[in-house]
């Protein structure tokens, strides 16, 4: 229901209802809604998060930023249904977002004190910023764009963003492109 019709659009009424239990029972285990679009972000993103981090060990936090870009745009695209929930809390939810351990920040900040990194604004508006465009390149996947060609170009404008100068940005995203281990391409047959 959060991926088709929204998070803001889903009433615990219809929840409660489509899942066939009372809004005693949701009450049971959550406070309010808030606490239910929480525990939906952790798992969404944690599973995600989760798996950038361990192909992610190896690099400099550049190519972190850059594989987290493109393997963002490929999870959009090998699942619509959770791509659809994890861009509308990187629009609308960045809290949720920095409760589920969101890898960019760690990156981010390691790369600042590793001085890879050249950023004169406070952190968390910068990692804001990495996100935002996380989620301008989710809603251009989820409209059919190339996740790869998507991806490669978040990754060049958020590692320009970060102080990284445009040729190795670009090197660096494309070489962020290439890695096999990242999420694989849903197939129209899939999608049936």
């Amino acid at each position: 229901m959060f991926a088709e019709d929204g998070v803001a659009a889903t009433s615990i009424l219809r929840l409660t209802q489509a899942a066939g239990v009372s809004n005693g029972i949701f009450y049971h285990y959550f406070s309010n809604k808030q606490e239910l679009e929480d525990a939906v972000a952790t798992v969404v993103l944690g599973e995600h998060v989760a798996h950038l981090a361990e192909v992610q060990r190896t690099g400099s936090y550049s190519a972190r930023i850059a594989i987290g870009a493109v393997g963002t745009m490929r999870a959009i695209a090998a699942n619509r249904q959770l791509g659809a929930i994890m861009t509308q809390y990187f629009e609308h939810h960045h809290d949720a977002v920095r409760r589920s351990a969101v890898q960019i920040d760690e990156d981010v900040r390691g790369g600042i004190e590793a001085g890879e990194f050249d950023v004169d604004s406070p952190r968390r508006l910068v990692v804001d910023i990495l996100i935002a465009a996380l989620a301008v390149g989710a809603r251009a996947v989820l409209a059919g764009a190339d996740p790869d060609d998507t991806g490669e170009a978040i990754a060049v404008a958020q590692l320009r963003t970060l102080g990284v100068v445009r040729r190795r940005s670009g090197s660096i995203a494309a070489r962020a492109r290439t890695m096999t281990a990242l999420p694989k391409r849903e197939t129209a047959a899939q999608t049936v």
